[in-house]
């Protein structure tokens, strides 16, 4: 028989491990055993003498092997091919899957004796669950992981090489820009493209930029270090 424990976590999913496996096999309504036949019965399904051989029992019937892989056995998620009587069976949610076939859906990582944490109908190992949570870069959807150099503006967040002028593309990182609906301009750009300017000497009409160290400037971006977790 195989244990689980579960609880539920903060975001929704669930965490959990596997526990150690007895003569009785599977959980739950798919219990099952495994034995020699020291008696005269006859597979249920193909009639063969089990007598002498290796059979299993469920559900109060005797059959052989062969028969239970075929009529009986519960299909691995993974591999989508049947567990046979004499694998290990890992069970989760009424899924279920051979041993090594439990693993972390992101690094593939074996997690049959591990706890694990289960989200979206993924299985993931804890350290890949803790990347997919981490934020992600709006320029390039990446993850921002510790050491990271990073700036945010608005709850949005991008590397610091990312955050770019969505004209020339040059790097404006923690430096002066203007916000203009989803796009963001360094001061030369938004000059020449949006600016109005004085009829009479021909200059740009520049309003002030946004400036990161401005605290009192509701759009100003944030500069920060990732940094691990604790």
């Amino acid at each position: 028989m195989c244990f689980y424990k579960k609880k539920k976590t903060g975001n929704g999913t669930q965490s959990g491990s596997l526990g150690p496996f007895s003569e009785w096999k599977g959980c739950g309504p798919s219990r099952y055993k495994v034995g020699t036949m020291a008696e005269k019965f006859d597979c249920h399904y193909c009639r063969d003498p089990l007598q002498g051989k290796k059979y299993v029992e469920k559900d109060g019937h005797h059959c052989c092997l062969k028969c239970f892989d075929k009529f009986c056995a519960n299909t691995c998620v993974e591999c989508r091919k049947p567990i046979s009587a004499d694998s290990k069976e890992v069970h989760y949610k009424n899924r279920y899957w051979h041993e090594g076939c439990f693993r972390c859906s992101k690094c593939l990582h074996p997690l049959a004796s591990e706890t694990f944490v289960a989200k979206d109908n993924k299985i993931l190992c804890n350290k890949c669950t803790t990347r997919e949570d981490s934020l992600k870069c709006k320029g390039c959807f990446k993850p921002i992981v510790a050491g990271d150099q990073n700036v945010e503006y608005k709850g949005i967040v991008w590397h610091k090489d990312c955050f770019t002028c969505s004209n020339c593309k040059q790097v404006i990182g923690t430096g002066s820009f203007f916000p203009k609906g989803e796009d963001f301009y360094c001061t030369t750009c938004h000059e020449a493209k949006f600016a109005k300017h004085c009829v009479k000497c021909n200059k740009g009409l520049v309003k002030a930029p946004v400036w990161w160290p401005m605290k009192d400037n509701p759009g100003t971006t944030t500069a920060s270090t990732a940094k691990n977790a604790p």
